[in-house]
């Protein structure tokens, strides 16, 4: 796949090249907490449940949740930029899904400043042209796009490379196509990095779990970038749905769209879907899922 960057901007924070002048421990074993969280746009209108209301609901949680990592899908420009003002620990990596600057929605990963370098970073559309703002190909509805980053842990030297992912709502072929366009991605940046960095894969991917786009990007067992869903490692069975759709007598039903991913070089300490109302009310139309891992099967 051709990895040719793109030019984009952060908010709040740049993703600038960091070399670190000297790692921690290589022993040090402090789990790291990332999730997934789809915010919805702000600039829906959402009665009750739009974005001016909602804000310090969504505040809290992040807050509440203390992630060192966080993927948010449908973030807009302005709402990226709240979120910075009230959270200031995180830098945003990320660009506008329709001009790769900062019109319309974004998938930005949010980084703990103090924790983590960012040695890299990128975003490719989720299209036959990857590297064109805005492009839209395929059966898909909308615009989509992927964001990726690579860290380092300043704690203990290590690294890792997350991506965050919003797939389409609707064209089933453009979330099977998408699937291998990023699993791609995932082989052609472990190649050309030597693949030494733990994968970490977060977003909403508008798919249930017996959805063969799900089973595509999960990867063959046993494959070097073989992807497990953190939830599922520590609960097995039962429902887990993520979308509520605002609705507030709903418990996500068995709609798990949003997903908290492990390469091999993990193991899962913790998963959980945050499914907690805030002053009566969801903080958004999905919940929060996030897990805490460790380096190390």
């Amino acid at each position: 796949m051709n990895m040719a960057r793109v030019g984009w901007f952060g908010w709040g924070c740049c993703a600038v090249a960091l070399l670190l002048a000297a790692a921690a421990q290589a022993g040090d074993e402090a789990g790291l907490r990332v999730g997934s969280f789809n915010i919805r746009f702000g600039s829906a209108s959402d009665g009750e449940d739009r974005w001016e209301v909602r804000r310090a609901r969504v505040v809290r949680t992040m807050e509440d949740l203390n992630l060192d990592v966080w993927g948010l899908q449908e973030a807009e420009a302005f709402q990226v930029r709240e979120l910075l003002a009230a959270l200031p620990r995180y830098a945003a990596i990320g660009v506008g899904r329709e001009d790769g600057r900062l019109k319309g929605e974004a998938c930005p990963i949010l980084v703990d400043r103090a924790r983590f370098a960012i040695v890299e970073s990128g975003v490719f559309w989720l299209s036959d042209r990857p590297f064109e703002p805005g492009s839209i190909t395929w059966d898909n509805a909308c615009t989509r796009l992927c964001t990726w980053a690579r860290l380092i842990d300043w704690r203990s030297g290590r690294g890792c490379t997350v991506y965050n992912v919003h797939l389409d709502h609707v064209g089933q072929d453009s979330r099977l196509r998408a699937a291998t366009q990023i699993r791609a991605h995932f082989a052609a940046l472990a190649e050309r990095t030597g693949g030494g960095d733990p994968l970490l894969v977060v977003g909403d991917f508008n798919a249930a779990e017996d959805n063969p786009a799900i089973e595509t990007l999960r990867g063959a067992t046993g494959d070097k970038l073989t992807l497990r869903d953190t939830y599922r490692v520590l609960h097995a069975g039962g429902a887990a749905g993520t979308f509520t759709g605002f609705d507030v007598k709903s418990d996500g039903g068995d709609r798990k769209i949003d997903y908290v991913w492990i390469g091999p070089g993990w193991k899962v300490r913790h998963a959980e879907i945050d499914r907690r109302k805030i002053d009566g009310r969801y903080p958004s139309d999905h919940f929060a899922v996030w897990a805490e891992v460790g380096w190390g099967e």
